[in-house]
């Protein structure tokens, strides 16, 4: 396979992405060139994730997760806040309306639970440019921010050489779920998957309307990445699609 530089701008060109890959690797510390939260409870990390697609590199551990639901789908601590259940169904809860995602307190209690992280995740999640990976790296999960066209054209080359498996799931989930702790459960398993994701009516909101993400584990790039000059890429078809973008 290519260096990363060299694939990502391939695989930039042939769909028409004007936002790179970006490539997710688990690593011991906090890199130093990357941008990060001073504190816990600074903020929302899935617009930074986002905002790796545009060049830069984000990184996140325990005492850097950004808001107590950001520490909590990347594996860092036990909880959320107290009353969570509440206000993602129907209950206000700390003074703040709830989102009215979820039927009842009891079903998002146990939706909740069903993704605490035990034990806690030890050293740091790193989001960079997938130019940015050296050769002797390797990225669990690859995160495209693509628009309708190129999730189309992502859904093609997922099941080119399998067309009858059901390899792209999407759930119930926010959006920093959708692109790391979803994604995860298969990267961990070793398994062909891909979430599509980044419909968190919450911080849609926070990027362009058009753009939605499509999450790939590595193992799953891999296999795509090598029948990029096989597949429909190279076809009229797709060609005059990509125009217009």
């Amino acid at each position: 396979m290519k260096d990363f530089k060299s694939l990502s701008q391939d695989i930039r060109k042939k769909l028409g992405m004007n936002l790179s890959p970006v490539g997710v690797i688990l690593t011991d510390k906090l890199p130093e060139d990357a941008f990060h939260f001073k504190k816990k409870g600074s903020g929302c990390v899935a617009n930074m994730i986002y905002n790796s697609a545009k060049g830069k590199t984000f990184a996140f551990d325990e005492n850097t997760t950004g808001l107590p639901c950001s520490a909590f789908y990347l594996g860092y601590s036990d909880w959320i806040f107290d009353g969570i259940e509440k206000f993602l169904s129907n209950e206000c809860a700390w003074g703040r309306e709830p989102e009215r995602f979820i039927k009842t307190p009891d079903i998002a209690k146990k939706f909740v639970e069903s993704y605490q992280h035990k034990p806690h995740r030890k050293g740091a999640i790193v989001f960079k440019p997938l130019e940015f990976f050296e050769k002797d790296e390797k990225p669990a999960l690859v995160i495209f921010f693509v628009n309708a066209d190129q999730v189309s054209a992502l859904q093609y080359l997922i099941g080119f050489e399998a067309p009858r498996e059901e390899r792209i799931i999407t759930r119930f989930a926010s959006a920093c779920m959708s692109v790391f702790t979803v994604p995860m459960e298969y990267a961990e398993k070793g398994e062909k998957k891909a979430i599509w994701g980044y419909h968190d009516i919450s911080q849609r909101r926070k990027i362009p309307k058009d753009i939605t993400s499509m999450t790939l584990t590595y193992p799953l790039f891999e296999e795509i990445c090598q029948n990029l000059d096989e597949s429909f890429l190279m076809s009229e078809a797709w060609a005059k699609l990509k125009q217009r973008n």
